[in-house]
This record gives structure tokens, C-alpha cells and sequence, in this order.
């Protein structure tokens, strides 16, 4: 009996030991497959923050975009400073080669360089970030202690909106014999609310007949759509003109109360140049204002044909939306000097409306893929 109980005692001896055993490989299975979780779930993090870093770089590159050279050089440098907001900033840089552009989505995309030497056609922008090391730090027993991850996006110019807002209390007005040409220069003239006079500019009111000041608004701009003319005088319609304008170009002597801070200048105040100088000077970084914003002497502004000016009414017609790149400021002449861009470019904001009738070239930034 007693040499049975002994031997009964041994066994269990050995069971306990082998009881230690699995418990403690069952612990370090559990560990490693914790580990192997949260490595895992390190990765898909790391890799959704590297394509957000990527899809925000893409739509800032796409958003310079504006059938310009100079657009081209601002997309790869407002690229950089996008990425530049992620936690990747430390290991993740974008080169001039990282971005490349094309004119179709599934187009042939092409270096900066040879999109600058087309800049007309360009419509899309693609930002490549090349594979980068993402550590494991508690699985690497299991798995490669680092893993390559990349990521890619493309953003572009949308279609043509049917409604552009932001537009600036402007109406200018053509007539069908001579209309206005892109890439023009014009001088336009201001005239009374109750003249008819094409190559000219008017003030426009606001629905309840309140006049607009000539700074941006937060306006519905459509094309065909009614715009009310302000009740004013040809010398109030430079008045007004010379407040809404000079603003941009720092000159505040026109409106005492204006102030860089309501009503900032642009970052570029030079004058007499062309919009294709101005981008250039845009992607090369030049500022002349550090108080200032960019793109404001791009304005968005109806086009109507005299045709349509109901004077009793004091309304016209809008036959386009279109933007315009102010030159200089109103002088004593009154007269707003502009140049017709035409050009497939982005606006801050608008909307498309399947059959609604589109402002060919007025486009919002759209991420693509």
C-alpha cells in the first residue's frame, strides 16, 4: 500500500510540473498574440494616417491648379506643406518627383517640369509617397520587425459647376458683338445704374435691394441667373469700386475704417502685371504682404450682355460666371483694370448639379482615388 502511494505521489509531481509548463507557453501564446494584435492594429493606424497625409497633399496640389505654370510650381510646394501637418513629418518628405500631373484622371502623369512646359491642359495632380519603415514592437518574433508602407492619391479639377459662391459684387457687361476674350486685358468703365454702356462694370445689390460692398460675399452665383444692380451714380459705382479693389493692394486711404485685418491685402501687391507673372511669383514664394491672403486679386464675377439690362429694374442677366485677375488699383479714372483668365481653375467653393448649366471654367479641388 505504502509503495503504491508513493508512486501515486510521484506522478502527480510530474503532472504539476507539466501543468507549469503549458500554463506558461499558454501565457506567452496569449502575449504574442496581444502583441501581434496591437502590432497589427499599429500598422493599419500608420497606414490610414500616411494616406490621409497623402490624400491631403494631393487635394492641396490640386487646388493651385490654375493652366499656369507658376499653378503648377505652388501645387508641389502647397503639397509639402500639407504632409508637413502629419506625425510623419520627422521620416516622410515630398520630393518635387513624389508629385506628378496629367490631364486626363487615367491619363500619362508627368514630372513638374513637363507640366509646366503644358500648363493649359493640366487638370490632375498625384502624390506618390515611397515605401517607409514602420516599426513592430512586440510581435517581431513572429513577424519582420519592420514593414514598408506607402501610399498614393490623386486629386483634380472637378467638372464645371453650376454654382459657383464667393462671387464678387460685380456685374460686367458686354455686348454680343464684341464679348469679352480670354487672356484679355480690359479697362473697363464705371457706369450710373441706368446705363446700358457694354465694357463696363456695375455694383451690384443684394435681393433685398441693400447694397453689397465690393468685397467678397456669401452669394449663390448661377449662370442665367437675375443680379441686381445698386441705385447708384457713375461716381458712387467708382467710389464703391475703389473700396472693394484698392483693399487688395493695401491701400486703405479709400476706406479709413478698413484695416489689413478685416480686409486683408493679397500676399503679392504689384501692379501692372499679368496673372501667368503673378503665379509665377506665387510658386516661387514670393510675398510682398506678410499680412496678406492669397488670391485675392482673382475674382469671380457675372458677365451679362447689355442686351439683358432691364434698366427700369435695375437687373441683368448673367450669360457666365467667370474669374478675372485685377491688375491695379481704381484710380481717378475709375476705371478696373482686368484680365479675363478663362482658364480651368479652382474656386474656394461651389457645387455641381447634374443638367444644370456649368461654368466651364470654374472647378472645385475633388479627390479622385
Amino acid at each position: 500500500m505504502n509503495h503504491n502511494r508513493k508512486g501515486w505521489q510521484s506522478n502527480r509531481k510530474g503532472e504539476r510540473g507539466s501543468v507549469l509548463a503549458m500554463t506558461a507557453l499558454s501565457m506567452f501564446a496569449l502575449l504574442l498574440a496581444g502583441g501581434l494584435a496591437i502590432d497589427i492594429s499599429h500598422f493599419y493606424t500608420a497606414k490610414a494616417e500616411l494616406q490621409n497625409a497623402a490624400d491631403a497633399a494631393a487635394l492641396a496640389a490640386a487646388s493651385q491648379i490654375n493652366s499656369t505654370s507658376g499653378g503648377i510650381k505652388s501645387a508641389v510646394n502647397e503639397a509639402t506643406k500639407a504632409l508637413n501637418k502629419y506625425d510623419f513629418k520627422n521620416i516622410v518628405t515630398v520630393a518635387a518627383s513624389d508629385v506628378t500631373f496629367a490631364n486626363n484622371l487615367n491619363g500619362t502623369y508627368v514630372d513638374m517640369a513637363t507640366a509646366m512646359a503644358n500648363p493649359a491642359s493640366i487638370r490632375f495632380a498625384k502624390v506618390t509617397l515611397s515605401p517607409k519603415p514602420v516599426t513592430a514592437s512586440l510581435s517581431a518574433l513572429v513577424i519582420p520587425k519592420t514593414k514598408n508602407i506607402s501610399a498614393t492619391a490623386t486629386a483634380g479639377l472637378s467638372v464645371g459647376l453650376t454654382m459657383n459662391k464667393f462671387y464678387t459684387a460685380y456685374a460686367f457687361i458686354e455686348s454680343s458683338a464684341a464679348p469679352l476674350v480670354k487672356g484679355q486685358t480690359y479697362s473697363l468703365s464705371a457706369q450710373a445704374h441706368n446705363n446700358t454702356t457694354p465694357t463696363s462694370y456695375r455694383v451690384l445689390a443684394g435681393p433685398d435691394g441693400n447694397l453689397i460692398l465690393t468685397g467678397q460675399i456669401h452669394a449663390y452665383g448661377y449662370i442665367g441667373s437675375s443680379y441686381n444692380i445698386a441705385n447708384l451714380t457713375q461716381a458712387n459705382m467708382c467710389s464703391y469700386a475703389k473700396i472693394g479693389m484698392n483693399t487688395r493692394f493695401a491701400d486703405y486711404s479709400v476706406h479709413p475704417g478698413a484695416n489689413p485685418t478685416d480686409h486683408p491685402p493679397d500676399t503679392i501687391i504689384q501692379e501692372n502685371i499679368t496673372f501667368d507673372q503673378y503665379s509665377t511669383m506665387q510658386g516661387d514664394g514670393v510675398v510682398q504682404r506678410a499680412d496678406g491672403m492669397k488670391n485675392r486679386r482673382v475674382i469671380t464675377v457675372p458677365i451679362a450682355l447689355n442686351s439683358t439690362y432691364n434698366v427700369g429694374a435695375r437687373t441683368v442677366v448673367s450669360n457666365r460666371l467667370a474669374a478675372f485677375f485685377v491688375k491695379r488699383k481704381v484710380g481717378a479714372s475709375c476705371t478696373l483694370e482686368v484680365e479675363y483668365i478663362g482658364a480651368p481653375m479652382a474656386v474656394p467653393e461651389g457645387t455641381y448639379a447634374p443638367g444644370g448649366q456649368q461654368m466651364s471654367t470654374i472647378s472645385i479641388p475633388v479627390l479622385y482615388k
